[in-house]
Formats: C-alpha cells, sequence, structure tokens
C-alpha cells in the first residue's frame, strides 16, 4: 500500500500539483476590476469555445501519456493500481480545471476591454470561430507531423551556422571533407 501511495504522489506531482500547492500559498491577488458586464462577456467566451470539453479532451490524451511515464518509474504497480491511479489523476484533475474556470474568467475580464470581449464572443459564437475550434485538433495533428521533418533540418542547420564559427567538423563537413580528398 505504502507503494501505492508513492505512486500516486508521484503521478500527482507530474500533474503539477507541487505548482498549485505553491501558487495556493502565495498571497492573494488585488481585487478584480472586472465589471459585471466584461465577466458576463468572459463567461460566453468560455462558454463558445467549449471550455470545459477541451479541458476534458486534453486530460483524456495527457493521463495516458503521463501513466506511461509513471510505470516507466515505477515498474511494479499493478494494471489495477495503475487504473486506479489514472481515475484519481483524471478526476482530480477535472476538479481543479473546473475550479480555476472562475479565476481564468475573472483574469480574462480584467485583461480584455469590453469591446475586445464582444467582439471575441461574436468570432467564437459565430460560425467561423466555431470552425476554427471544430478543427483545431486536425490542424495540430497535421502541424505535429510536420515537426519531427523540420526539427531534423533546424538542428542540421544550427550545427552547419555553429560550426562555421567555432570550425568543427559537422558530420555533413566531414563527409563531403572526405569526398574531396578522394
Amino acid at each position: 500500500m505504502k507503494r501505492l501511495a508513492l505512486v500516486a504522489a508521484v503521478a500527482l506531482c507530474m500533474t503539477g500539483g507541487a505548482a498549485q500547492a505553491r501558487q495556493a500559498a502565495s498571497p492573494p491577488a488585488a481585487a478584480s476590476t472586472a465589471t459585471p458586464e466584461t465577466r458576463a462577456l468572459a463567461e460566453r467566451y468560455f462558454d463558445a469555445i467549449h471550455y470545459d470539453k477541451l479541458l476534458d479532451q486534453m486530460m483524456g490524451q495527457m493521463v495516458p501519456m503521463m501513466m506511461q511515464t509513471m510505470r516507466k518509474q515505477a515498474p511494479n504497480v499493478t494494471d489495477e493500481q495503475s487504473q486506479l491511479i489514472s481515475d484519481i489523476v483524471l478526476d482530480s484533475t477535472r476538479e481543479m480545471t473546473h475550479k480555476m474556470k472562475a479565476p481564468m474568467i475573472d483574469a480574462m475580464a480584467e485583461v480584455f476591454t469590453e469591446q475586445e470581449l464582444r467582439d471575441l464572443v461574436t468570432f467564437y459564437e459565430g460560425p467561423s470561430g466555431q470552425a476554427l475550434i471544430v478543427k483545431t485538433p486536425e490542424l495540430t495533428q497535421r502541424m505535429m507531423g510536420q515537426v519531427p521533418a523540420l526539427a531534423a533540418e533546424m538542428q542540421s542547420k544550427m550545427m552547419q551556422k555553429l560550426c562555421a564559427k567555432i570550425s568543427c567538423a559537422t558530420p555533413a563537413a566531414a563527409a563531403a571533407g572526405k569526398a574531396t580528398k578522394s
């Protein structure tokens, strides 16, 4: 049972529990400058972007990745324990994100002007804003598919630039040097 508690603590830390605890201990923020109108618009914005659904989807993707990491760190955890931890992490995270919504609404109502909030709400409640929300996961997936090739190209170019400055031999430069000597 101690091992299960340790693994649960690891899972909590992976969800940022320690950071949340530090934030909770920080001094309270100044009184809100949000107006009833800006707060209502911010609430409409969160409804329009399907905040709750987005967070559920995000957590549905993150928790399995977190559990994989945890299983590598604690390979003796049984499937039953892993499922229990996963359920607790998911429930706790949903509870926390629900609690975060009100402060996020307040922050948005303070940061954006009433007109800016009206414009955001108009966009996200409209067909183009809703299309953006619906299509963003597909767009993100397509973009992420491009990252490995771009990262490899960027790394190669960075090495070339670095080696030009400090006279090191990159694998490509070494291969080119061997080819010219032949």
